[in-house]
């Protein structure tokens, strides 16, 4: 594919005076500020000695053996058990965007995008890495489905009603009361409020927005998430669901590069940037195989391959998150 340039065709030819004027992106970012991810500096420190993956080896819980009476018999001893191992893996992603200004541009739009471009990178970064995060979800649900008898879905083949969340928690079974938020479609949030289900608690700041909240869950409404055939996939998480490490960016052009091209645009010049991103998501419980991926980082599509996952957690008990299929027209 072509590089592609802001062109003066991509820009408003302003009259004498007039502003040039930005309009917001419309995509939700809410699932940044739910709770849902959280940070281990020990994975930063590991991934900072290089690597494509880091793994996480921990021990399994005791058995639920029951205990034994003892006796004075000293030949008879008890049995022995054993604790388990698991071993989980994440993997460290490495992404870039770049955008291209020709001079010329902004001489006749009036303004300059590239400090829009400059403004607007934790915005596009925080889209970037929920298309990343979906990805994710999507690879584990699509294991689960086909190696783990899809005990962490919920099908339901129909709309959205109050007792598909209480369904789908207790799939966690006497872990189900773990939930915080769910992330859901903005059709399924309209069923639900439809059927007067949806309650407003005020956030914490002064004069803040009103959060919705269903059953105790806060909910995300982005229209991001997975829809297939007219099915709609929610999530439900516990808290701290995502395990997400942002990582220094020390390469040499560092986390955004500039490079003048001063005789593209037949002379007019041509101001390329370079946006780099270097992070570790990780969804506890599951181990990243990297058993298909073209290149040296997984991209999001090939993330959201089942055969890019499996899961180590011995029990759906300790998965710390579910998905909830609705059908909405």
């Amino acid at each position: 594919m072509a590089d592609a340039y802001t062109r003066i065709a991509d820009a408003i030819v302003p009259s004498v005076y007039a502003q040039y004027s930005f309009e917001e992106h419309v995509q939700s970012l809410e699932i940044f500020q739910a709770g849902i991810l959280f940070n281990d500096p020990a994975i930063t420190a590991k991934m900072s000695l290089g690597g494509r993956s880091v793994d996480m080896p921990g021990w399994k819980d005791l058995g639920n053996d029951p205990s034994e009476p003892v006796n004075d018999d000293p030949a008879d001893s008890i049995e022995m058990k054993k604790i388990g191992a698991r071993r989980e893996v994440a993997a460290r992603n490495v992404r870039a965007q770049a955008w291209g200004v020709p001079d010329l541009t902004s001489i006749l739009a009036g303004d300059d995008p590239q400090k829009l471009i400059v403004k607007r990178q934790t915005e596009y970064w925080q889209r970037a890495n929920k298309l990343t995060l979906l990805g994710i979800l999507k690879g584990v649900v699509a294991d689960n489905i086909a190696n783990d008898g899809s005990d962490l879905v919920r099908v339901t083949g129909a709309s959205i009603v109050d007792t598909d969340i209480i369904e789908a928690a207790y799939l966690m079974g006497d872990r189900a009361d773990k939930f915080k938020t769910i992330w859901m479609h903005s059709k399924q949030m309209k069923a639900l409020k439809l059927a007067d289900l949806i309650d407003y608690v005020p956030s914490s700041e002064q004069g803040g927005p009103l959060i919705p909240y269903y059953m105790g869950l806060r909910c995300v409404v982005d229209d991001d998430i997975p829809v297939a055939a007219g099915v709609y996939t929610a999530f439900m998480f516990k808290d701290k669901a995502i395990l997400w490490n942002e990582l220094p960016v020390n390469t040499e052009g560092g986390p955004l590069e500039f490079d003048r091209k001063p005789r593209q645009g037949h002379g007019g010049g041509v101001t390329e940037m370079v946006g780099r991103r270097h992070f570790v998501p990780h969804v506890p419980g599951t181990r990243f195989l990297d058993a298909s991926s073209a290149g040296e980082f997984a991209t999001d599509a090939e993330l959201a391959l089942a055969a890019n996952w499996d899961r180590t957690a011995s029990s759906v008990k300790n998965m710390t998150f579910i998905a909830l299929k609705t059908t909405e027209a």
